[in-house]
């Protein structure tokens, strides 16, 4: 974390790591500063959100007889 803009390859990583974990005030800060300014990591950012919605909407795969347990 140099300066206080991120680089766009440490926003990417922050828009990644964002969908595991929340985000630090201060990491949260610096990610929204530099979305302002670039317009790719912005497309990123809405890329990447709509796939999580898009996996959070979708029905869960059928379960794979296979995987039951054996008695």
């Amino acid at each position: 974390m140099d300066g206080i803009k991120p680089t766009c390859r440490e926003v990417h990583r922050l828009v990644s790591e964002g969908m595991d974990r929340e985000l630090s005030l201060v990491e949260r800060t610096r990610m929204r500063l530099h979305l302002v300014v670039c317009g790719a990591c912005t497309r990123f950012d809405a890329q990447m959100g709509l796939l999580r919605r898009a996996m959070r909407s979708a029905p869960p795969p059928p379960a794979d007889p296979g995987d039951e347990a054996q008695p």
